[in-house]
């Protein structure tokens, strides 16, 4: 029987200039620059004249730090291709500032001014314009003023007095009413505060005048990830995969803003990128370059962003003062995290006595093996301090002392049965109580008394009002224990100072 044959169909497929030019996009947009300029030079082998294959080079080479061959394509574009294609003189002058030449780079800028005033990148064209003009003294001193203002409203805005960073931006933008920065750290005060109605107008008022603004986009999505607002993130989140910063410090705020996001690998893209493109970042860049890279299994690259943080010869003010330090805390890894134990090694060493005291607690109850270790040499490093001595002994060898069932029950009751990393300011109260009360028996009611003593000093501390009726039922004591605890606090406290006193003396 003859067998009946199907001719097969075939389908050919001939690459073309637009498919490598996608791939050459998608490469891109992964961060893999090479396979990238490989497909997009593919591209334009077919299409030598077509601009967006051009400028797409263009950008690659710059993030290649390839300046004269990005400026080379991108005057080609201009002189002898398309002129309405402005935004390359921007592009141009980026290229130019990156190799410090400023006078060629505000040259460009200015023909980019003149020819398109309202183009898409013109808000950002006269950032790079100030930031440029800064170089020459009379702009100096035209916008010395409103640039003072602006630093001291940043810095007080650092410091957490938010009323007088409010104060200060509020004046700023009354003189430069387009001045956006002034407007995004604004907003940041206003959330801080609570004052979300404020926060979210500020925003709004920025991108209606500047839809492309990425640091007020990038508060945005930050804001409302905050308030757990998920329906927004996602609808903002999109937007954010359409931006494409040009300075660093947007870049920045770009990948930080990804990795609160836990999209740590356009996190790591955009944060790799603003590394690349300048060679000297602050504190907290460093911080999201290390995590972001920690999380994407990066030891190596990881460590050595963490060693920049540098947080202990810098920061004005303890690593467990910094928010997202406590996060790593709360994390649950323990000495397995090498960010968790470097914090803990300065500790010991440098730390204060309240940040010292806690990281003992949070070695006894989350590190395992290697915790008791590190307590158990801490302790015999401690000869010539007493107090720190004894804490540790006591943490490793009588779990049942009282004043330590005190701390375990203010624990349990605020921290989940972990130590109160995020409020460690109250151990220092506790070690006043340590050293005062000895190895007293307490009954439970006494116990769940002192705890609530030190709820209410640390709610003091915080300036969280509140009444010792309130603390009182949160422990489930009657208010006159509660005073009972307070009245004896005003012992301990003046022997305390009377006898730091007499030591400085």
């Amino acid at each position: 029987m003859e067998r009946s044959r199907k001719k097969a169909r075939i389908i050919s497929f001939i690459p073309d200039g637009e498919y490598y030019y996608q791939k050459g996009i998608t490469a891109y947009q992964k961060g893999d620059l090479y396979r990238a300029k490989k497909f997009v030079e593919r591209a334009i082998n077919f299409n030598p004249s077509e601009p967006e294959y051009l400028c797409q080079e263009a950008a690659i080479l710059a993030e290649l730090e390839r300046y004269e061959e990005s400026n080379e394509l991108l005057r080609k574009v201009v002189s002898e291709i398309d002129q309405t294609m402005t935004e390359c003189y921007f592009f141009m002058a980026n290229n130019y500032a990156y190799l410090g030449r400023f006078e060629e780079a505000i040259r460009v800028l200015k023909k980019y001014f003149s020819l398109d005033p309202h183009g898409s990148f013109i808000q950002e064209a006269r950032e790079l314009y100030r930031m440029l003009s800064l170089e020459s003294q009379s702009a100096l001193y035209e916008e010395e003023g409103f640039i003072a203002d602006h630093e001291r409203a940043r810095k007080a805005l650092e410091k957490c007095q938010y009323q007088k960073a409010i104060d200060l931006f509020k004046k700023v933008i009354q003189e430069q009413p387009t001045f956006w920065v002034a407007y995004n750290n604004l907003s940041v005060a206003y959330f801080s505060m609570g004052r979300l109605t404020e926060a979210f107008s500020t925003l709004q008022q920025v991108i209606a005048s500047d839809p492309g603004n990425i640091p007020a986009i990038c508060n945005l999505v930050t804001f409302y990830l905050q308030l757990d607002d998920r329906e927004q993130v996602a609808e903002w989140t999109p937007v954010l995969d359409k931006l494409y910063p040009f300075f660093p410090e947007h870049r920045s705020k770009l990948g930080a803003t990804y990795f609160f996001l836990g999209e740590y690998e356009k996190a790591y893209r955009w944060l790799r990128s603003a590394a690349r493109s300048c060679t000297h970042w602050d504190q907290p860049f460093y911080f999201w370059y290390a995590m972001t890279a920690y999380n994407l299994g990066r030891m190596n690259e990881a460590m050595r962003m963490w060693e920049k943080v540098d947080f202990f010869s810098e920061m004005p003010f303890d690593p467990l003062d910094y928010g997202q330090v406590v996060d790593l805390f709360k994390a649950g890894e323990g000495l397995a995290n090498p960010f968790v134990s470097s914090i803990i090694d300065h500790e010991l060493k440098r730390g204060g006595s309240a940040a010292k005291i806690c990281t003992l607690f949070y070695l006894k109850a989350a590190c395992g093996e290697g915790g008791r270790e590190k307590l158990t040499a801490f302790s015999q490093d401690m000869r010539n301090d007493k107090t720190m001595r004894i804490i540790a002994e006591t943490l490793l060898h009588h779990e049942n002392d009282p004043r330590l069932l005190i701390m375990k029950e203010l624990e349990a009751k605020w921290g989940g049965g972990l130590p109160l990393v995020e409020h460690y300011q109250v151990y220092d109260w506790w070690s006043i109580l340590f050293q005062h009360m000895g190895q007293a028996s307490l009954s439970p009611e006494e116990i769940q008394a002192w705890a609530a003593s030190l709820t209410y000093l640390l709610n003091k501390d915080l300036d969280i009002k509140t009444s010792q009726k309130a603390v009182a039922q949160q422990h489930g004591i009657s208010v006159y224990r509660l005073r009972k605890c307070l009245e004896k606090w005003k012992i301990f406290v003046q022997q305390y100072v009377g006898k730091s006193l007499k030591s400085r003396g």
